[in-house]
């Protein structure tokens, strides 16, 4: 957790000991992955391990910056969790001008299940995971400098949405690896859909779509039936 004085004006921290100087002020979450090894116990010491391991810019003057970090979460000498996320650091874009969903619908869902993300679960998720970022919450912010047209959610929240619908329909199941790639923006207030299809008997597609049925989220999940 970090001090408010150590914030950027988008709420998240201006200095950070593991990431490089970055002048683009504008962070967008473009997905990552998970895997679960080993098991975590209650009151038993753990470790966890950042690194860099992806920082490449783009554009005549750099104007995009690509990070990925690493985070390893270890317990008795083996790793737990091991997560990749990846980000893009770019200028705010011009009202009009943010990222939308252009990715049609791409699987035929075996089930399907509808939710709109309201204030009170965003700010939920913003305490929950100490998320200041000002893109969450403040519709003024969000709309006159980021661009966008209302509060945008959460790109981890639409991840655990997905994830949570898929336990709803296959308790029992144990994930072992989560891929994810965030491919548009969902907003405060929208509809979207979430749906899954069985690739084979341990994966899983899982889609989140809006009200035109283009891909805000696309994720795949490889699970194990552990009793």
């Amino acid at each position: 957790m970090h001090l408010q004085s150590d914030l950027t004006v988008q709420g998240y921290p201006r200095d950070h000991d593991l990431f490089p100087p970055i002048e683009q002020s504008s962070r967008l979450w473009l997905g990552g992955r998970l895997q679960f090894k080993n098991n975590l116990f209650i009151g038993t010491p753990a470790t966890r391990h950042s690194s860099i391991t992806q920082f490449k810019s783009e554009g005549v003057e750099n104007e995009k910056v690509y990070l990925s970090l690493q985070h390893q979460i270890s317990t008795k000498g083996s790793i737990a969790i091991q997560e990749d996320q990846h980000f893009l650091y770019r200028q705010p874009s011009e009202r009009g001008a943010h990222p939308t969903r252009t990715e049609p619908m791409d699987i035929d869902p075996d089930w399907e299940k509808s939710t709109k993300p309201d204030s009170i679960l965003l700010f939920r998720f913003s305490a929950l995971t100490y998320n200041s970022h000002r893109i969450h919450y403040d519709q003024g912010y969000a709309r006159d400098v980021e661009g966008y047209p209302n509060v945008v959610v959460h790109g981890p929240l639409l991840l655990l949405l997905a994830l949570e619908s898929y336990r709803s329909q296959f308790d029992g199941k144990v994930l072992e690896d989560v891929t994810y790639e965030l491919r548009g923006p969902v907003y405060l207030g929208e509809q979207i859909t979430i749906s899954g299809k069985g690739v084979d008997n341990h994966e899983t597609e899982l889609r989140i779509t809006g009200h035109e049925n283009n891909i805000a989220l696309k994720a795949k999940v490889k699970w194990a039936y552990k009793w």
